[in-house]
């Protein structure tokens, strides 16, 4: 497993090969996701906003070919407020995806049989956010939004990360999201301390 900065021909494979088999399943929140929009987008709002946007591909290396092949993609915001102090600073994962087993398994490219899928992936593809942070300013800080297409059970996964759910009444730092989408129970954060409690957690697959 290997992680790298996101370029344009890793989110145009992901495009064309992995997001239409997403698209076939609706109970995956990520559904209808159209990385060839939200890449470019990311980059530029986040610039706007001084937000120092970023993109990782967590990828396997295939060996008989050394090609990398992308099995996860992150955009995150490099700098934001963290959620229950305004005056530090975390990393925001705006938006988070990873390939379903199937894709994996039929997607040739990828050269595995089920036995052989990568454990945890989402897991891997969270802990790319808290890299990030502690490599930076945010101290392993990180926030997130859980979708509400995702349901309790996204909250719960969340949850079991190490994260905690911001409440509701608490008011997100100020910005174009505090207007857009307002505190409503489904922003979830690291601390510095959970943040690095859950990266030491999968130092066995390093």
């Amino acid at each position: 497993m290997r992680v790298v900065e996101m370029d344009s021909a890793h989110v145009l494979w992901w495009h064309a090969h992995v997001q239409p088999i997403i698209d076939r399943d609706p109970q995956r929140v990520d559904k209808g996701w159209n990385w060839l929009l939200y890449a470019p987008f990311s980059y530029v709002a986040g610039n706007v906003m001084g937000r120092e946007p970023v993109g990782y591909t967590v990828g396997l290396v295939v060996e008989e070919t050394g090609h990398f092949v992308p099995c996860a993609l992150a955009l995150l915001l490099g700098e934001y407020q963290a959620l229950t102090n305004h005056r530090q600073l975390c990393s925001f994962t705006w938006y988070l995806t990873t390939a379903p087993t199937e894709a994996m398994v039929f997607i040739s490219e990828f050269d595995l049989t089920e036995d052989h899928v990568p454990k945890r992936l989402g897991s891997i593809a969270l802990d790319v956010s808290v890299t990030h942070s502690l490599n930076h300013k945010g101290r392993g800080r990180v926030a997130l939004y859980a979708d509400q297409a995702g349901g309790d059970q996204l909250l719960s996964w969340y949850a079991r990360q190490g994260m905690q759910i911001l409440p509701q009444e608490n008011r997100i730092p100020p910005g174009p999201r505090r207007f857009f989408k307002p505190s409503d129970g489904r922003y979830c954060y690291f601390t510095s301390k959970t943040g690095m409690a859950f990266s030491r957690s999968l130092d066995s697959l390093r």
